[in-house]
């Protein structure tokens, strides 16, 4: 180990040591580390889809990339595998908290990448390493980016009643009659501060009980009104087919609690569309007497808007408005969700796709592992089946032999005890016969193959010049006589033999 090491290469030395090719291992992950400063090794836990578990080195980090002429960081994470670089390494993109994962054709859910640099490595391995594939994915990345940001949780505030804020007075409102309505005669009562509720939202056709309150229209100034009119000022007609409850129309002080009282157990007023707006008559008398009163000052805070004026009722006519205006109820609003159970009810719909698909794409290389056993066990079979009746047939044929065989021990057997049940014969019987003309016979054989001898030796005597040929020929004159005559006994005591013996 060189000195000259720094101390993130002396761990990464001692941490490649399970590796089978751990010179490759380190060379390829301390030249990712000097090309990208912002990764990082480490050794850790890395869990297959099948279950296995194995302690692996990972080089985690930011990856740099350049996107539409902006620099981004990317948070991956290659894991080494034991078998590197036989086997590619595990790829993956790691989301940080804002951030989702954007799946594509090179990238799942899970973050996982398999770029074509991945897809082309076990072909050739050998011109692969981990510093190409960080290119190839910083490459990829660049054209098309793996993440994005995370939308914003915007939490659905409930839905409540604006606050109702105090208005000052632009019109004297109507008092209520003892029997418990919202109108009385005039001059019987003081005018009251009005504050308004917010606008009910309009009815839409076929909708019931959804009904919004009009911007009231434009009324004269009061100063231009005679003084026996300004005290009783009614308030502007309400617009057919509305209906307006009491109860959200008015709203006192604290010093008015009986008042609105009054007004909060009215029953809504509406009027019908169809009926005309009456002529309003001249002022009793009872009006003109009291403007004794302090006149009353419009606010100035904001001018009333402008809108066409509409036929105008004159309520005080009216003997009992409550009996001809039909109640109108209204459904209460839904109650907004919890924004804190929307932001779970997304954290666990997120976690729960994570997990499902993680669990489906081991579902999906477990099935195609067992289909992969199915197709050999099925092509098995047949092959399984062949070897069978040829080891049927060898069986037969080495049954057959055994048979053979066993029966020929058995023969011999036989013969071995028939021989010892004899004893050993003796030499002479071996050698000799038992009868003269059969001892004869055989001296005759004998005599005639040694004269037989005799005579290729003299001939091997003559080439070689030991002997002249006059000599040769008299010598072989002689022992063909002799020859000759030894055959023809030999053929006459063949002649006179039984067939049986001859054979034997």
């Amino acid at each position: 180990m060189s000195s000259t090491e720094s101390l993130t290469q002396k761990w990464l030395r001692h941490n490649v040591q399970p590796y089978a090719n751990r010179d490759r291992v380190y060379i390829d992950v301390d030249s990712v580390l000097t090309r990208f400063p912002t990764l990082r090794p480490k050794s850790d836990v890395y869990t297959y889809d099948d279950g296995r578990t194995q302690l692996l080195l990972c080089v985690h980090g930011l990856l740099p990339i350049s996107f539409r002429g902006a620099s981004y960081n990317i948070p991956i994470a290659a894991w080494v595998t034991r078998d590197y670089p036989r086997e590619p390494p595990i790829a993956y993109v790691v989301p940080t908290n804002d951030m989702l994962v954007k799946a594509g054709k090179y990238i799942d859910v899970s973050g996982r990448c398999s770029v074509e640099f991945l897809q082309h490595w076990e072909r050739k391995s050998e011109g692969c390493s981990l510093l190409a594939l960080l290119e190839a994915m910083q490459h990829q990345f660049s054209r098309e980016p793996p993440v994005y940001a995370k939308p914003p949780a915007h939490a659905t505030a409930p839905t409540s009643p604006r606050p109702m804020r105090q208005m000052t007075p632009d019109r004297p409102a109507v008092p209520p009659k003892p029997a418990a309505s919202v109108y009385s005669s005039p001059g019987t009562h003081q005018p009251q501060i009005v504050t308004t509720s917010p606008p009910i939202q309009s009815a839409s056709p076929g909708t019931p009980g959804s009904v919004s309150e009009p911007s009231p229209p434009p009324r004269p100034p009061v100063d231009a009104l005679p003084p026996q009119y300004r005290t009783s000022y009614a308030a502007p007609p309400i617009p057919p087919s509305y209906a307006i409850p009491a109860a959200r129309i008015l709203s006192y002080s604290s010093h008015q609690d009986a008042q609105a009282h009054a007004f909060s157990s009215a029953s809504p007023v509406s009027l019908p569309a169809s009926t005309p707006a009456p002529p309003r008559p001249p002022p009793p008398s009872s009006i003109a007497t009291s403007t004794n009163q302090a006149p009353f000052q419009p606010s100035s805070d904001r001018p009333a808007p402008q809108q066409p004026r509409t036929a105008t009722v004159n309520l005080l006519d009216e003997d009992a408005p409550e009996a001809q205006i039909p109640p109108v109820t209204f459904a209460p609003p839904p109650r907004p969700p919890n924004p804190e159970l929307l932001h779970l009810h997304e954290k666990v719909y997120h976690k729960v796709t994570s997990e499902l698909s993680s669990l489906s794409q081991a579902l999906v290389l477990d099935a195609e592992r067992l289909r992969a056993h199915q197709t050999d066990l099925l092509a098995g079979e047949p092959a399984i089946r062949d070897e069978m009746a040829r080891l049927e047939a060898v069986r037969d044929v080495c049954c057959n032999v055994a048979g053979r065989m066993k029966r020929s021990v058995q023969q011999g057997e036989i013969n071995i005890a028939e021989l010892r049940r004899k004893g050993d014969p003796e030499v002479d019987e071996l050698i000799c016969s038992t009868t003269i003309v059969h001892n004869q016979l055989i001296t005759l054989v004998a005599e005639d193959s040694a004269i037989e001898d005799t005579i290729y030796h003299l001939h091997r005597a003559l080439n070689s010049g030991r002997i002249d040929l006059e000599r040769f020929l008299r010598s072989t004159r002689l022992l063909a006589e002799e020859q000759f005559m030894k055959r023809a006994l030999i053929e006459k005591i063949q002649e006179g033999m039984p067939t049986g013996i001859l054979s034997t």
